[in-house]
């Protein structure tokens, strides 16, 4: 844990097979790459700012709206970028729990080689169950940002149950909320200390790199990539501890 081992998190490529790692995060700093460098459709809101203020200052919203239209100012290449924000979410999602599913295997001494079949086969709940509260989420999200850092503990052992312990994904709800009374304070100091340091390397190279430089998309794309095995390691590792004690 970051707490008693300040960098353990962060050794990503320590597996039995440390190459899995690599191009693993290699995958996922193409993905990362592709989508800053190649957004689909258009992720200038500009054009809607300036509408939405626009609107906010007048009089009569209804005259407003009939002489300035929603669709000049929010295009469908806008939408377009929004549902690939949420693919590229997913995508990146999908990477972090297969490198989740790598490491528990690791730390169960079960060959790597068995973890694809694992992840292969119990996604599915996951998929379905992450579909099922996507909107609502977003909409926590949109409103209160960093409100998901509060709920994201009490989930924090799904993954694990659903994976290896072959639970469903509502089921394993249930027990991550009950195995993580008493961790959920020290999950959430460790999610926001990885999250601080990412946060704080964004702004740094930010300061740096040109903006819509191809350096810029390189480096940041590398910084999502890495910091997602991250986050996943963090949560393999806290997974791992609680069986553990539970076991004892």
């Amino acid at each position: 844990m970051i707490l008693s081992k300040p960098f353990q998190s962060f050794q990503i490529d320590s597996l039995s097979k440390r190459w899995a790692a690599v191009l693993l995060l290699l995958f996922a700093w193409g993905v990362s790459f592709w989508f800053l460098k190649y957004p689909p459709g258009d992720p200038d809101f500009s054009q809607f700012m300036y509408w939405y203020e626009d609107m906010m200052e007048a009089e009569d919203y209804i005259s407003f709206v009939e002489a300035n239209p929603f669709e000049k100012a929010f295009t469908i290449d806008n939408m377009v970028y929004m549902l690939s924000v949420g693919v590229y979410i997913s995508v990146m999602y999908l990477i972090g729990l297969f490198y989740f599913t790598m490491y528990g295997c690791d730390l169960r001494n079960v060959s790597i080689s068995k973890a694809p079949g694992i992840f292969f086969t119990r996604i599915w709940w996951l998929v379905l169950y992450s579909a099922s509260i996507c909107i609502p989420a977003l909409l926590l999200i949109g409103f209160l940002p960093f409100a998901f850092l509060f709920f994201i503990p009490s989930f924090y052992l799904r993954p694990g149950l659903v994976f290896f312990e072959k639970k469903d994904a509502y089921t394993s709800t249930l027990l991550s909320s009950l195995r993580t009374r008493g961790h959920r304070l020290s999950i959430f100091v460790e999610l926001s200390g990885i999250l601080l340091i990412y946060v704080l390397l964004h702004l740094l190279v930010m300061f740096v790199l040109s903006e819509g430089s191809v350096g810029l998309y390189l480096v940041e794309g590398f910084l999502r990539a890495y910091f997602v095995l991250v986050a996943f390691r963090n949560m393999g590792a806290r997974y791992h501890m609680v069986t553990v004690l539970e076991n004892e």
